[in-house]
Parts: C-alpha cells; sequence; structure tokens
C-alpha cells in the first residue's frame, strides 16, 4: 500500500496525476481499480490545486506502465499534455505574448507543478537548450518521467503556438532502447541516447513566436494567483524544509539529533518541536523520510549496503537493514530485486 503522505518535500501537482491517469484509461486501464490496487485515495487527484509525494507518483506510474505492458509509457503520457495539467502554470503560458515568455513564466513558476524535476537553460550560437535533471536528493526517477516531461514540453509548445515545432536535437542520459521509431515520430528531431544530460535544443528563434490564444489581463490574473499559491506553500513548510536541509548537512553523523539541528537553526529545541508541529511533521518522521528516499535512490544505483549504512547515519548494516524493513516492508534486498523488475 501506498502511504499518501507529505516526504521530505517532493512533491507533483495532482493535475499531473489525472494526466497519467486519462492515458492509463485511453489504453484500457480503470483509474479507480488503479489507484485502489495501491491503496491511494482518488480523492487525493480530485482537487487541482491539490500536491502529492512523488513516491506516490512513482508507485501509480510503475504499476500503470506495468499494467498498459507499454515500453514508452512515459513518452505516450506526455502526449496527452495539456495548459491543464500544468495546474495553473500551465494557464499562465497559455495567456503569455510569446513563447519566450510562456518559458520565462514556466521556469519561474516551476515548482507548483513539481519538484521531482529542475531545469537549467543553456544559450548556443542560435539556439537555446533545455536541461532537465533531478534534484540531488530526490528518489529515483525512472525514465518515464523524463520522458513524459520531454514529450509534454514539445506537446505544450505545439498547443500555444498553433503550429508545428520540432526541437533541432533531443538527448536522453540513459542506454538506447530497442526501438526509437516512436522518439522519433513525437519528436520529429534527431534522438541521442547515453549523453551526460537529458536536454531538448530549438532554435533561439522559437521564443518570438507569438501564443495563439494569449490573453494579458488573464495572464495578470493566473500569475498574481501563482504568486500566491507558492507564499502559502513556503509558509506551510517552512520548518520542514529548514529541518531537512540540516538533516542533509549532518547525515553522516551518528550524533545526529534535534539538539543539534535546532543549534544549526538557532533556537531551542523545544520551539522546533513546536515549529514543526504546527506544520504537522515530527523531526523523527523528518529524519525516517529522509533517509528513506535516500536508501532507495543508492539502492538503486547499486551502491553497497555498508556504504548506504555510513551515509544515513546509522551505526552499522544489520540497523539499516531493520529500519529499511520498516519502512519498505522490504529488506534492501528484496527493493533491488524489485526495481530490477521494473523500467
Amino acid at each position: 500500500m501506498v502511504k499518501a503522505e507529505q516526504g521530505q518535500g517532493y512533491e507533483v501537482s495532482a493535475t499531473l496525476g489525472r494526466q497519467m491517469l486519462r492515458y492509463a484509461a485511453s489504453r484500457g486501464i480503470k483509474p479507480e481499480a488503479l489507484l485502489d490496487s495501491l491503496g491511494v485515495d482518488p480523492a487525493l487527484l480530485d482537487d487541482p490545486d491539490a500536491r502529492f509525494p512523488v513516491d506516490t507518483y512513482l508507485a501509480i506510474q510503475e504499476e500503470a506502465a506495468r499494467l498498459t505492458g507499454d515500453e514508452c509509457f512515459g513518452l505516450h503520457m506526455g502526449e496527452f499534455t495539456e495548459p491543464g495539467s500544468y495546474s495553473i502554470v500551465g494557464y499562465m503560458m497559455m495567456n503569455c505574448c510569446t513563447l519566450a515568455e510562456a518559458s520565462e513564466k514556466s521556469g519561474r513558476y516551476e515548482r507548483i507543478i513539481g519538484t521531482m524535476i529542475q531545469g537549467g537553460v543553456r544559450f548556443g550560437l542560435g539556439t537555446v537548450t533545455f536541461l532537465l535533471s533531478q534534484p540531488k536528493h530526490a528518489p529515483a526517477m525512472s525514465r518515464h518521467c523524463f520522458e513524459s516531461a520531454m514529450s509534454g514540453i514539445v506537446r505544450m509548445m505545439r498547443t500555444l503556438a498553433g503550429r508545428e515545432i520540432d526541437p533541432l536535437e533531443i538527448r536522453f542520459s540513459y542506454p538506447r532502447p530497442a526501438s526509437t521509431a516512436e522518439y522519433e515520430r513525437v519528436f520529429r528531431c534527431p534522438v541521442h541516447f547515453g549523453r551526460k544530460a537529458t536536454s531538448i535544443t530549438l532554435p533561439s528563434g522559437y521564443g518570438d513566436l507569438p501564443v495563439a490564444a494569449s490573453n494579458p489581463g488573464l495572464l495578470a490574473y493566473f500569475e498574481d494567483y501563482a504568486k500566491r499559491f507558492l507564499d502559502g506553500i513556503d509558509a506551510k513548510e517552512r520548518y520542514g524544509r529548514l529541518v531537512t536541509k540540516a538533516i542533509l548537512a549532518h547525515l553522516d553523523d551518528e550524533s545526529l539529533s534535534i539538539r543539534l539541528v535546532a543549534k544549526d537553526l538557532a533556537m531551542s529545541p523545544r520551539t522546533l518541536q513546536s515549529r514543526l508541529k504546527a506544520e504537522g511533521r515530527g523531526f523523527s518522521e523528518l529524519l525516517d523520510d529522509t533517509r528513506h528516499a535516500l536508501a532507495r535512490r543508492y539502492l538503486r544505483e547499486r551502491q553497497s549496503v555498508e556504504d548506504i549504512t555510513y551515509m544515513l547515519g546509522f551505526s552499522e548494516p544489520s540497523a539499516f537493514r531493520k529500519a529499511f524493513k520498516k519502512w519498505s516492508g522490504l529488506t534492501p534486498k528484496e527493493y533491488r530485486e524489485s526495481m530490477a523488475e521494473t523500467v
């Protein structure tokens, strides 16, 4: 069963989850049955302003990909992208004057969409390249995450401009699949695999293309809403984020405690406990969430149990194994084997 609770600050918009379920439904998978099989409450995705943990999103994605038998699940899911898939950010982009302005708004407010993938921009001679990467301590993402993001970007650009826009080049950081036919159909440009970074390159002039249905008045309304939305996220999670950051800084220290973190934040342990409680969190919960997320990532990266034990601040491998079993219901070995069976 998937725990539908906030975890370590890595979340996605419910609208991305709904996009995924729309694609799964198009392949004959009943969304309610899919969510029920994972113990996920469908109400979690009802509110377009809601956010839910990346872990839950990944679990739904893995199961949907398995049920559909689609090796290009993420790539095809991205073709279902519409402005509403990006929450309030999508509606903002739809009312910008140009694609360059839409891109700028997307980058500025991307945390509303989610925090599992981060973007960057690199300018070249007559080109602009958008880079996608995973935050350092986020749960390990499958290739479906990056393929849906990349496919969604291309789909969104074409929708906003009201015309067919083809990238100059697409790059993925993972190995080349057996067939690239679907990638070539979706992107209509050279697609490379096994590169240092995942990226999409476009002619620099693409940014001057007008957005087909822009409305400056609506843009101002949606941007004001987006600013207040981010302010609400920041206010709600302020101390949870600060504590998580401090935990990461001291994670390999066996003496890590709320007292040590409170000292870093220049407050008493009692005050810190009170602030976390007001946000519905606790220090032990945050510590466990952080260790669990990193443990899963390190296991996927084939790190040894001994190294993970040291990196997460456990006294010995047996202590780590016991904790991991408590968190996930699986031993580290069983978890690693289960991941080898999924894409």
